[in-house]
């Protein structure tokens, strides 16, 4: 639109150097009969100014339509500066809705975790509960086990001799340890204790102690031949 509206101001603007050129030749060419013709190169005169004015009317027109062009390429550039922002933000809105899925896809995911963690919760709940039910059965087991002992404790009469203590080892009855009844009992913390006949048979085999695992003490028999095994230090008290 800008190469047209020049374009058309130089045609107007060489159209009117020919004529006015054209004027003046025949005014040079045709002096000597000025004085025969006034009106009519009056006339031309005016002709020729009013060309003029013409002129500088279209100029004016041509220049304010060059300025309303200049205007409208600014509009225009403001108008494509516009329209790249916008697309920056269009760029910048598809971004944020990418991320917006991939966080609901995170976040299901954590959902699904969360309801797996629940149920592996639950169902440890229910084994701790179930293993609670076990330790409250196996106190049971063992408060009726210190029942026994007692009463047991209370059929055993002392013979009065000195205990045998024994380190934790191997001991053979007899000439380590006299053949009788003794009643076992751990020294510190329990141990495993361990009677054997002559042939190798365990006729004893537990665990003496007040642990959540051990029986506390134990009577036994023992007789000339058999091994007495221990793990950690005892006392053999002699009883009837």
């Amino acid at each position: 639109m800008k190469k047209s509206l020049l374009l058309t101001l130089s045609i107007v603007g060489g159209i009117a150097t020919i004529l006015l050129s054209v004027l003046i030749g025949v005014l040079i060419g045709n002096a000597d009969l000025e004085g025969n013709y006034t009106e009519e190169l009056k006339e031309i005169k005016a002709n020729i100014t009013a060309a003029e004015e013409r002129l500088k009317d279209e100029e004016s027109k041509l220049l304010s339509i060059q300025e309303e062009v200049n205007a409208a390429g600014e509009r225009l550039t403001s108008e494509n500066e516009k329209l790249e922002n916008t697309r920056t933000k269009v760029a910048e809105v598809k971004q944020l809705i990418d991320q917006k899925d991939t966080l609901t896809t995170e976040i299901e995911s954590l959902k699904n975790e969360q309801e797996k963690s629940k149920k592996d919760l639950s169902k440890l709940d229910e084994e701790i509960k179930a293993k609670q039910g076990e330790v409250s059965e196996l106190n049971d087991t063992i408060k009726a086990k210190k029942v026994e002992l007692d009463k047991l404790e209370k059929t055993i009469v002392s013979k009065g001799e000195e205990p045998i203590q024994l380190t934790a080892g191997q001991y053979i009855v007899g000439p380590d340890v006299p053949e009788g009844r003794y009643q076992v009992t751990n020294i510190g913390k329990g141990t495993n204790f361990f009677v054997y006949d002559a042939g190798g048979m365990a006729t004893v085999n537990t665990i003496l102690g007040d642990s959540i695992v051990g029986t506390g003490d134990y009577v036994f028999f023992t007789y000339e031949g058999n091994m007495i095994e221990t793990l950690g230090p005892v006392k053999l008290i002699p009883v009837k």
